[in-house]
């Protein structure tokens, strides 16, 4: 449903009016009205909010929506829907006293000849956070948005399009609206064995947070081509505009892009191969001095299984890089082999080794060199029955990698890794836990020192206590340190996420009472990977009971959360009744 703000009553009649027109047809003569479904719902709903920072506040709301849809002429002509909200607020604040107020919402939707090949739709709707329960936690705010879209389709079916506008207006009382425009247009196109499809889209917002101006223009041509089986092309051209101004600065970006890629798969499942050409060019204008840049990249490869564990791979690239006026040139020529056989049976255990071996050749304008890789690497598992439809199983693996250039100093990396892992399938419930160590170092060699090391526990399970309630859960921990030649050893860096939900689909024994409970923690990094990031900590209890006797649906939940010691606890109680077909 959608808003309109206190005191606007000619925005209430409009909308009032309008529905009355759209839902109905004049009855003169030999004319008749046509049919009308009319269908909505009575609510209350009071909501005691309680903050730790901020005034605590009891909101009480009585909600009328009707709603109703219909047809002019002929069904095949015209169809009309909308919706009307009459909602009376009554809002009392810890200290800045007690307020009232109505609020009205509606929709509106009209669509043309919907079921032609042209259909024709024109869209309103306004929103607010009051009557959604959206603005727990800040400011009430509504939502205003309009549009229309229009579609066709050729009689064969072989070319679409469509093409769609919306406004959207975001008020928040005191300040300035947030006001968004977004254009979109698709076209596609199909013969023989080519595909073509065009999408264009524009976005112009003013944010009244940042007071700036945001616009974003991209669109993107697909070209595909499959002649066989054996072969397909995929070719694409696009475009991006980003301008993104502020009183202090501004932000101005542009980007073109254009890929093929073709695919060869004969007949022989031994060999398959891959082309691609790309071009890019981008320019940014931000604080300070203006970046342009554009580069061609070619590459092809060929794939070859000798046998079945046995592969073959050959790749060329070549690379031309322009940047304010420098260019770079750079070609490089492989061949790798990778051999990984089958499982080795060792009693109750299964033994497996692989190994593989790269070789590179890199030509640049001013530089040049090869580089050398070797991976050899085992690992050695197992699995235990313990009783029927529970499994216990551990692996064991260690790797070393290799890289020598005659640029660089040579790099051996060596890794260890050891899992333990239990499942359990049996009657209610299922379950599932797993734990995984590593560690990865450089050993030898004269580059710097680097260490990766992670711990990750994950545990999740489904229990049914019956036919009326379960109980679902997980837990999952890591924790990881990363130790390179510009950072310091200091320790491990921990996240947490868990979940606990309960449900009971006859609560108490009462027929039709079902209450839910979904408890969520997290403890997570704002950055991910960044070891020395703040963390941000969450936790979220939902426990909610729901009642549906006919048409009467009665609601009462309450919600704990605290995210970074700031609290939020909402109590909520809500009826519901319907009526209408």
């Amino acid at each position: 449903m959608g808003y309109c703000g206190r005191g606007k009553g000619w925005e209430q009649r409009v909308i009032a009016a309008g529905l009355l027109a759209v839902l109905s047809t004049a009855v003169r003569g030999e004319y008749v009205m046509a049919p009308i479904r009319f269908w909505g719902d009575v609510t209350y709903q009071s909501r005691l909010e309680d903050y730790r920072e901020g005034e605590d506040q009891w909101e009480n709301l009585l909600t009328l929506n009707l709603r109703g849809d219909s047809y002019l002429w002929q069904p095949w002509f015209m169809q009309v829907n909308g919706g009307l909200g009459l909602t009376f607020d009554h809002l009392q604040r810890e200290t800045t006293g007690t307020s009232t107020g109505d609020i009205v919402t509606g929709d509106a939707q009209l669509r043309f000849l919907p079921l032609s090949r042209f259909p024709f739709e024109a869209r309103y709707l306004r929103t607010d956070s009051r009557v959604t329960g959206e603005a727990i936690g800040s400011l009430p705010y509504t939502n205003t948005r309009y549009g229309i879209s229009q579609k066709y389709r050729s009689p064969e079916g072989s070319f679409v399009m469509q093409g769609t506008w919306d406004k959207n207006i975001q008020t928040m009382q005191g300040q300035a609206d947030d006001v968004s425009d977004i254009l979109t247009f698709m076209a596609g196109q199909s013969f023989r064995r080519h595909r073509l499809k065009f999408d264009a889209r524009r976005e112009k917002a003013r944010r009244r947070s940042s007071q700036s101006n945001y616009r974003n223009d991209n669109a993107v041509l697909r070209h595909t081509y499959r002649p066989s089986g054996a072969f397909s092309m995929e070719n694409m051209l696009s475009y991006l505009e980003l301008d993104d101004r502020v009183s202090a600065y501004a932000n101005l970006t542009r980007q073109v892009q254009m890929t093929s890629n073709s695919f060869w798969r004969p007949a022989n499942p031994k060999l398959n191969g891959n082309l691609g050409l790309r071009y890019f060019t981008s320019y940014r204008e931000s604080v300070g001095a203006p970046t342009d840049s554009d580069s061609l990249n070619a590459y092809g490869g060929l794939n070859y299984n000798l046998t079945p564990y046995l592969r073959l791979r050959g790749n060329l690239t070549a690379k031309i890089v322009h940047t304010n006026g420098e260019q770079i040139r750079v070609s490089t020529q492989s061949v790798s082999l990778a051999y990984n056989p089958a499982d080795i049976p060792l009693g109750r255990y299964r033994y497996r080794w692989y190994g593989a071996s790269g070789i590179t050749n890199r030509i640049e304008d001013q530089y040049g060199g090869q580089h050398l890789n070797l991976t050899l690497g085992h690992n050695l598992q197992r699995a235990i029955t313990l009783r029927p439809r529970e499994e216990f199983s551990f692996q064991i693996a260690q790797s070393l990698n290799g890289d020598y250039d005659t640029r660089l100093a040579a790099r051996n990396r060596l890794s260890h890794s050891v899992s333990f892992t239990w499942r359990k399938g049996k009657g209610l419930g299922q379950a599932y836990m797993r734990l995984l160590a590593s560690d990865a170092r450089t050993v030898g060699g004269d580059g710097p020192r680097e260490i990766y090391q992670l711990i990750n526990y994950q545990l999740n399970g489904t229990y049914s206590f019956g036919p009326w309630s379960a109980l679902t859960g997980n837990l999952t921990i890591n924790a990881n340190k990363n130790v390179t030649a510009d950072s310091a050893d200091d320790g491990f860096a921990t996240t947490a996420s868990g979940s606990l939900v309960y449900r009971h689909i006859r609560a108490f024994s009462v027929y039709r009472l079902q209450f839910h409970s979904d408890l969520r923690i997290s403890n997570q990094l704002e950055t991910p990977g960044n070891v020395f990031a703040q963390k941000q900590e969450s936790t979220v209890w939902v426990n909610r009971f729901d009642y549906v006797l006919g048409r009467l649906s009665l609601r009462l939940s309450l919600r704990m959360s605290e995210i970074n010691r700031n609290r939020y606890n909402v109590l909520m109680f809500q009826a519901r009744r319907y009526f209408g077909n």
